[in-house]
């Protein structure tokens, strides 16, 4: 059985610490990570641990802002920004079943982190590569500032965390955009029937 380099207890289950150069049991990697040990950028726990950190930080400044009369969707100049993009999420990812809200939050937070200058933990696949390419072409054609582009990341996160799930599923924010840019779907529906 081995024992964690940084407790010296002995561990059943054990991971590799790069950064300590031996064997070190969960609960030293997660309580020590970044504090006491100097983690390296590819240790995957380390990486794992601040995406979870990023996500969990994000998703509490998307609850707490944007809950005021005061919007940015008031506001000419962001929407400038939010129209043309959110337009272009619909019409390239709508019928893309794997694109869901949750796929679109996370993208949304790797944005924001990259724009942040934490970006360097994550990694984009090809759709996250697309939708962070029209969202700096957007910000660069309408000069908008970083921290606007944070502000409106935010935003739209507050809406695709205000409409997810419940009946709809976990694809309510495109269901969403299909009613803006359509006036047609599930939405439209009901709203039809009201």
């Amino acid at each position: 059985m081995a024992k964690c380099i940084s407790c010296d207890k002995k561990i059943k289950f054990s991971r590799q610490c790069p950064a300590l150069n031996g064997v070190i049991c969960s609960s030293c990697c997660g309580s020590k990570k970044g504090l006491e040990i100097e983690c390296v950028s590819d240790c995957k726990y380390f990486v794992e641990g601040a995406i979870k950190e990023n996500k969990k930080q994000i998703m509490q400044l998307v609850k707490q802002s944007f809950n005021r009369e005061e919007d940015i969707y008031q506001d000419s100049r962001m929407l400038k920004l939010i129209g043309p993009f959110e337009e272009f999420i619909f019409e390239n990812y709508y019928n893309n079943t794997n694109v869901t809200d949750d796929f679109i939050t996370d993208c949304y937070t790797k944005i924001f982190y990259s724009l942040d200058g934490k970006g360097n933990i994550y990694t984009f696949n090809e759709i996250e590569k697309e939708i962070f390419n029209m969202f700096n072409k957007n910000a660069k054609k309408t000069k908008m500032p970083v921290e606007s582009q944070k502000l409106i990341l935010i935003r739209m996160m507050k809406t695709v965390d205000n409409v997810t799930g419940g009946r709809f599923g976990n694809r309510m924010y495109l269901e969403l955009l299909r009613n803006d840019f359509t006036g047609t779907g599930t939405i439209a529906e009901i709203m039809d029937k009201m």
